[in-house]
């Protein structure tokens, strides 16, 4: 069975791809990092690394053990802290990822209130949808996601819960020469911007169209960063589908505004999952709580899963 330094050494050096410097960042020598990697593997009886002139890179079986021996290493943190935070220390860490919806409308809330709560926790707020996040997940690295229902059915090794219905609206620039125009066959011919954080793009931008018999208007833009989709709705008469908390917001307020349209918006419902073997530490559990109240008091007890 491996020992834990094993797996603390192997996860150090996977991650830096360099025996030299993670052992500069393990405060140990060279050779005792090799040592230590090298008794893995006979434990193992498997190679885990290849070696190059340049470093080292991780072979198949060992990409395949990292994913075993990350996870391991997070649930014994999150134990080590789950029994101190049941001592009544109020410390840890709680990591967790969010989609832009959340973000916009419940986590300032949450967030004043937990450092009320827990001002000694550290926390980490990833920004993405599921399947970008779904690996940190899986392996302990996050706690939970709270963002739009994943398109995929999930396997039982996930917890999903309804947190909310959402809805969506087409934003654009303040004054904007279009914001009277009432539907969207009517913007037809504008520039739109495609968000590359959605999960299909411009498939699911064109079934917002053909879903009311509209032609899908021409994509040129994609945005891989909210920031730059920001600046560019800003800066310009293109416009974008969005989450509706985009044009709730104050944070945009004489910066971006709706344009109202007769049809209904196509969104996924905002959701939260976590791991379903394992319960939330109670440091993320208060988090959780937090959004979850939020959420309740913006937009009701959800009706369903």
């Amino acid at each position: 069975m491996p020992k834990l330094h094993h797996l603390r050494n192997f996860v150090a050096v996977a991650r830096a791809r360099s025996l030299r410097s993670a052992a500069r960042s393990l405060g140990l020598t060279q050779p005792a990092l090799t040592r230590s990697v090298r008794e893995l593997e006979a434990e193992l009886g498997v190679a885990l690394f290849q070696r190059h002139a340049r470093g080292v890179s991780l072979t198949v079986a060992g990409e395949r053990f990292l994913l075993r021996a990350q996870a391991a290493l997070e649930e014994l943190r999150r134990g080590s802290e789950e029994a101190a935070q049941a001592r009544g220390e109020m410390q840890g860490h709680v990591a967790v990822a969010l989609s832009s919806a959340p973000v916009l409308s419940l986590l300032a809330r949450a967030y004043a209130q937990f450092r009320r709560d827990w001002p000694d926790v550290h926390l980490r707020f990833v920004e993405g949808l599921f399947p970008a996040v779904e690996p940190a997940l899986r392996d302990g690295r996050l706690d939970f996601y709270l963002g739009p229902r994943p398109e995929r059915q999930l396997s039982a090794s996930y917890q999903v819960a309804l947190v909310h219905r959402n809805e969506r609206v087409v934003l654009a620039r303040r004054g904007h020469p279009l914001r009277s125009a009432g539907s969207l066959q009517a913007l037809l011919e504008a520039d739109w911007i495609v968000t590359g954080l959605r999960e299909r793009r411009e498939e699911e931008f064109e079934e917002q169209f053909s879903a009311l018999g509209l032609r899908s208007p021409r994509v040129v833009t994609v945005a891989e960063s909210l920031m730059a989709l920001l600046a560019l709705l800003a800066s310009s008469d293109a416009l974008a589908f969005l989450p509706r908390q985009w044009a709730d917001t104050p944070l945009f307020n004489g910066v971006l505004e709706p344009i109202a349209v007769r049809e209904s918006l196509m969104a996924p419902d905002i959701v939260q999952v976590t791991r379903a073997a394992l319960p939330l530490t109670p440091a993320a559990e208060r988090l959780s709580t937090l959004l979850l109240r939020a959420a309740v008091h913006d937009f009701g007890e959800p009706a369903g899963a």
